[in-house]
């Protein structure tokens, strides 16, 4: 067994390892892998196992409960995926007593991802598109690179379908914007208020 301090550092090292993934992954394809997700729920249950987490598991099943059924009411609404209504449930069972800080991060950041879809929209469509271009060139070329199909599960999966490409061509007006990144935030302020506090 891991000591106390290097199990801590260790599973938050890994959670947001699989946030910044996570938010790669919204950013550029809209998806987000229920691996990601389930790999969270595996490292959020190790942490109870260390018993970094699980203290005040009741308290963080209620904010999830309400703030699941309040997504979902959005999802049927077409407001939210469903994609970032399952990255909820790892992160809200993470906050425990740090829910607030997961509503400030998701709220702070939602608003500065909002005013930059609003004011860069076109040169971030364009980003987007040459990125997702250029990844899937260097995949084809690099023979499915397991590294990269690892951070990039998305791509190898719609790399078949063409997906990716196909919805990077849509009308550069038709923004949306990656709500997996604005929860991530939400999740890193978590990380950083567990490790500081």
């Amino acid at each position: 067994m891991l000591p106390k301090r290097g199990s801590v550092v260790f599973i938050w090292l890994m959670f947001g390892a699989v946030l910044l993934i996570i938010s790669v992954n919204d950013f550029l394809f809209f998806r987000i892998e229920n691996e990601y997700t389930l790999f969270l729920l595996g490292l959020y249950l190790l942490s109870c196992a260390f018993g970094m987490s699980g203290h005040n598991f009741l308290s963080a099943l209620q904010a999830f409960v309400a703030i699941f059924a309040i997504s979902w009411i959005f999802n049927r609404r077409n407001l939210i995926g469903g994609g970032d209504i399952k990255l909820l449930c790892p992160l809200l069972l993470f906050s425990e007593n740090n829910v607030p800080a997961f509503l400030l991060g998701i709220s702070i950041s939602g608003i500065v991802a909002s005013l930059f879809y609003l004011f860069l929209g076109r040169q971030i469509f364009f980003l987007r598109r040459k990125m997702v271009v250029s990844l899937y060139v260097l995949n084809k070329n690099s023979h499915k690179s397991f590294f990269l199909n690892i951070v990039l599960l998305s791509l190898s999966r719609i790399d078949k379908r063409m997906v990716a490409l196909k919805r990077c061509i849509t009308s550069a007006m038709k923004q949306e914007i990656p709500y997996g990144i604005v929860l991530s935030c939400g999740g890193f302020c978590v990380m950083f208020e567990r490790l500081v506090g």
